[in-house]
């Protein structure tokens, strides 16, 4: 295999492809599968459950491919001059030079690298990128970091009813968020992705404007040219996140996404540690916010509010959970629809119920206690 490209094509594709690498008992696990074809040199990375291949332009000498270090070749382009980079790997030794440097690198052959997937999809439809990044990002952090809990160890996306849902719960709070989807792209799916998959797919979402999504039985691939990112598919049963929903509330809060973000920030400063727990307690058009902790002192607050339906509420939350909601809710009016004490409660923008999250609240009895 022989080739030249742009230090800066080389460098770019081996940032991308570098998401899937591992640190394993499995070296090869640590190498970049490199294939030189037709004008274009691919790189490939995997980590047995998710794999990122990337490409560039490249003057094309003599195809081939060989598994390289990843760690070490990205080490090596980054302390590259901005000039061509040339490539020449005869057998599973690769010369690399540029300018005035030369390295030489071990590598392997290319028939120990792990079976890449193939793109066998039944069902695809493609959504524009920024759309899909936003779904990710405001969804993402309600799922559950726990391993054990394998289905909710993941994201549910869900299509049909000419829409695309995304929905994420750990159990004490979940996210959901929908677009429409274009009558040319409306088809059935139910599928959860992994936690990881979805973490390295935001990190390599680009400039593209579609995402094209193919969706088969055990796995799930994202396009975008000239990156593809394959993930095998959790196999378990995500809860029901209809029922958790709730459709009825006794009172509504409405105010100003920031005003209440400050306020919550600044109080939960003194809020327990262990609890985080930040109480809520309505009177007219004042929201009182409170936190205290035996070792530390106490923190309150006021902030105005409009109220759709008249009477009083208190309840608490766990202040990270409410931070995480606000970061991630634009700017301006929000809405919380509270039932009572125990029951959660629901976070979205005013007007609209395309994003919603539920958080449980924390008991104040069991608290206080």
């Amino acid at each position: 295999m022989k080739f030249i490209c742009k230090k800066e094509d080389f460098l770019e594709g081996m940032r991308v492809a570098q998401n899937a690498l591992t640190s394993t008992t499995l070296p090869i696990l640590t190498y970049v599968l490199m294939v030189a074809k037709e004008g274009r040199v691919s790189l490939t990375a995997t980590n047995l459950e998710t794999t990122i291949r990337s490409s560039f332009p490249g003057q094309v000498q003599e195809e081939g491919e060989i598994c390289l270090p990843g760690d070490k070749i990205l080490d090596i382009l980054r302390e590259l001059p901005p000039c061509e980079v040339n490539l020449d790997a005869p057998d599973t030794k690769a010369t690399i030079s540029c300018e005035k440097a030369t390295f030489h690198l071990l590598g392997l052959s290319s028939d120990e690298f792990p079976e890449i997937p193939s793109l066998e999809a039944k069902q695809t439809f493609s959504v524009p990128a920024e759309n899909l990044r936003e779904m990710i990002q405001r969804t993402v952090f309600a799922a559950s970091r726990d391993e054990t809990r394998q289905n909710l160890n993941g994201m549910y996306l869900e299509t049909g009813e000419k829409e695309l849902k995304m929905v994420a719960t750990d159990g004490r709070r979940l996210a959901f968020i929908r677009i429409p989807l274009a009558p040319s792209e409306q088809m059935r799916a139910e599928v959860i992705i992994p936690l990881p998959a979805l973490q390295q797919l935001v990190r390599i979402l680009g400039q593209e404007k579609e995402v094209k999504i193919g969706i088969s039985q055990r796995q799930i691939f994202f396009q975008m040219e000239p990156v593809l990112l394959i993930s095998q598919l959790v196999e378990a049963k995500f809860p029901n996140y209809r029922e958790v929903i709730p459709t009825e509330y006794n009172i509504a809060i409405l105010t100003d996404r920031d005003e209440l973000y400050s306020a919550v920030r600044r109080v939960s400063l003194l809020a327990d540690e262990k609890s985080r727990l930040v109480k809520f307690k309505l009177q007219g058009n004042i929201l009182y916010i409170s936190a205290s902790a035996p070792e530390m002192g106490q923190a309150r607050e006021e902030v105005a509010v409009r109220s759709e339906e008249e009477g009083e509420i208190e309840i608490g939350f766990n202040s990270t959970y409410l931070l995480d909601v606000f970061k991630n809710l634009e700017e301006g009016e929000i809405r919380l629809e509270l039932t009572d004490s125990v029951n959660p409660g629901v976070i979205r923008p005013s007007r609209s119920k395309d994003y919603i999250n539920v958080v449980m609240p924390v008991r104040l009895e069991a608290e206080e206690a």
